[in-house]
């Protein structure tokens, strides 16, 4: 009752008074899971991002009943906390769960933090429950691609087209993985239930991503940029792009002075990060790839880790990697928590070894606040083509985080602001970023393998690519073809293309990347 009274307060908008009434009720009943994960959801809301993060993680301390699981597991993901996720989940009651659709989110959740073990549990629990779950069988098949099991993905994702035809998210999915061979049948697939999909939506993009993806498999190539134009349509006005706002945050970024001290320094801890930057679509994967040979490093994937260690710091949420907001609110000793934080994350993460890697590419707006936070932290910068990096981006459904990917202009606006800030930390760091292009990976493997290792304090062991490429996971955009080795052709993709792409052509020439 007092919780519903607490619920009240908040849907009339008295997020104060409802706050208080919630936390109040926490401390009373510690072990009521509901009225911690309510308060904590209310301090997000109210801008107190450290009480948020406290009360999370001691909800995550105590056994919580079926009931709260998956709304701790929510919280516990956008505050970035896998860790006290897993002990959450390994002591909950989750098990009690009946509700396949509830399964099927948790397990989504726990596989987007990095807790595959655990995923696959739940979801054998629900296929258990109802096996025929077309939101199981998807997920199913999703973390079998990330593990680079593609005949288990494609058989999964199959059996949930067989219940359920119009899944666009699953169309999507197998689309990465069309041949010349499988591409024509799926396009008619598609194109038997693309209807079903609200123009504008969500869906409908997926679908007229995939048709993109399945003619481009088949050589069609007009074809398959009609479909990727009406799919850049849906995104573009469901995602706005603020070239402005983007400006002033790289100018602030600039702007940031650095500790005067910005040599790499030995590791400081238990387990420390390599930090993988640049453009997504740049190669970023094949570059962990290449790390997650070598004995001493384990492979982190794509996290905001760093990002919920900076709000931690200032105190403030965000949906971004950084804002101009966050970068405000850090106080001059803020780094030292970040620090203090991402030792930890590592450590726990790396199971033992002394790196992990992290290879979000848009932390390369975070650099400065990096090599200031983390002195012993390695900071590697992969690049491609631009040409062939930019289409990679467009071609390429991006659920957060690029506004810029589903438009030329934007894309090529973008990419001059990121080679600028790039520049800038070329400058200002000239000892702690390494760059590495794609295209002398693909010429020598082994010797870029050799000079990232020697950046990165590791000693040389031949044959890591090879190595790396057995195991972990690639929850990216690059999950079908991440295990494939070096794709010499990569950066000819946009080749076909060239007749549509004068607006990203001529953008590119205007902020100097291309000549």
């Amino acid at each position: 009752m007092e919780l519903q009274r607490a619920q009240a307060l908040a849907g009339q908008g008295d997020l104060v008074g409802a706050y208080h009434r919630a936390a109040d009720l926490r401390a009373r009943a510690p072990d009521f899971a509901p009225a911690g994960i309510f308060a904590a959801f209310l301090a997000l809301r109210l801008g107190r991002y450290r009480e948020a993060r406290a009360l999370a993680l001691s909800v995550a301390a105590q056994p919580v009943a079926a009931d709260g699981v998956l709304d701790a597991a929510r919280l516990l993901k956008h505050l970035e906390a896998p860790e006290a996720l897993a002990r959450m989940f390994d002591a909950s009651g989750w098990r009690a769960l009946r509700a396949p659709q509830a399964l099927a989110e948790l397990a989504q959740i726990l596989g987007f933090s990095g807790l595959y073990a655990q995923a696959d549990d739940c979801l054998a629990q629900t296929l258990a429950l109802a096996p025929g779950d077309p939101d199981a069988l998807y997920l199913k098949g999703m973390f079998a691609l990330f593990a680079g099991d593609d005949a288990a993905a494609t058989a999964a994702l199959r059996a949930a087209l067989q219940v359920a035809p119009h899944m666009a998210n699953v169309h999507f999915l197998l689309s990465m993985q069309d041949t010349p061979e499988t591409a024509a049948r799926h396009i008619e697939q598609i194109l038997r239930v693309i209807h079903v999909a609200r123009p504008g939506s969500e869906a409908r993009a997926m679908f007229e991503y995939a048709l993109h993806q399945s003619h481009h498999a088949l050589g069609a190539y007009d074809e398959a940029w009609a479909a990727l134009e009406r799919g850049h349509a849906v995104m573009r006005a469901a995602v706005p792009y603020d070239a402005t706002a983007q400006r002033a945050l790289i100018e602030t970024l600039k702007r940031r002075p650095l500790a005067a001290a910005q040599a790499r320094a030995p590791l400081q801890g238990e387990a420390g990060s390599i930090f993988i930057v640049g453009m997504f679509r740049s190669g970023t994967s094949l570059l962990e790839r290449i790390l997650a040979g070598h004995p001493e490093v384990a492979d982190g994937g794509e996290t905001y880790q760093f990002s919920a260690a900076l709000r931690e710091a200032a105190n403030r949420d965000s949906p971004d990697v950084v804002d101009v907001g966050l970068l405000s609110a850090l106080a001059p000793d803020g780094l030292a928590g970040v620090r203090a934080r991402m030792h930890d994350y590592a450590r726990w993460r790396g199971r033992g070894k002394r790196w992990v890697t992290e290879k979000l590419p848009l932390n390369f707006l975070n650099v400065g606040l990096i090599a200031e936070a983390l002195p012993d932290a390695s900071l590697l910068h992969m690049q491609r083509d631009p040409v062939a990096t930019c289409f990679s981006n467009l071609r390429t459904l991006f659920r957060v985080g690029t506004p810029y990917a589903c438009d030329q202009r934007r894309m090529a606006h973008y990419f001059g602001l990121y080679r600028g800030l790039m520049a800038h930390w070329r400058a200002v760091l000239p000892s702690r970023v390494l760059d590495i292009d794609y295209a002398d990976i693909v010429a020598d493997p082994e010797r870029e393998a050799k000079r990232v290792m020697t950046h990165c304090g590791l000693a040389y062991v031949p044959g890591a690519l090879e190595r790396g490429q057995e195991g972990g996971n690639v929850a990216t955009a690059s999950a079908a073809h991440a295990r494939k080795g070096i794709l010499g052709g990569r950066s000819q993709a946009w080749k076909p293309y060239e007749k549509h792409l004068q607006p990203l052509l001529d953008g590119l020439r205007a902020c100097g990347a291309i000549s």
